[in-house]
């Protein structure tokens, strides 16, 4: 019988017909691993992936995938669209964060709301909350 490791933290992730989820588990020996699970609705049935990543892979493997990152960023095509395009979908675009957001943005990060439900309660881009999240402090 095979055991079933703790979780120590989830965090699900909806993007398109894909879900993704992030968890922190701990083996008998007390080590931490994270498990990057995909489900994607095909038809009817869904697809299921899994990949783990352990405790001392960590900083090789967030250095990677920040350098993959930052290459397709670099490397991506420029929008067609300008900030009242953006704006339909995301009315606080490109406008000044006021104290006040900043602190209702990191009290609800804390709580642990995800970045995709702060971009529909502050009203503005993922990429921004991230950003705003970074220069808070709140992120690497």
């Amino acid at each position: 019988m095979i055991e079933e490791r703790k979780e120590l933290f989830s965090q699900k992730v909806r993007a398109g017909l894909r879900t993704y989820f992030f968890d922190i588990k701990q083996s008998k020996e007390k080590t931490l691993y994270l498990v990057i699970s995909e489900s994607k609705s095909v038809g009817a049935d869904y697809e299921h992936h899994r990949m783990m990543i352990f405790e001392e892979d960590f900083e090789a493997f967030l250095a990677g995938f920040d350098n993959t990152i930052d290459f397709i960023r670099k490397n991506q095509k420029p929008k067609s669209y300008g900030y009242k395009e953006i704006r339909q979908q995301y009315p606080k675009a490109y406008t000044r964060w006021s104290s006040d957001d900043d602190e209702l943005l990191q009290s609800k990060y804390d709580q642990g709301v995800s970045v995709a439900e702060l971009s529909q309660f502050f009203q503005r881009q993922p990429g921004a909350i991230r950003s705003r999240l970074v220069k808070l402090g709140k992120r690497i």
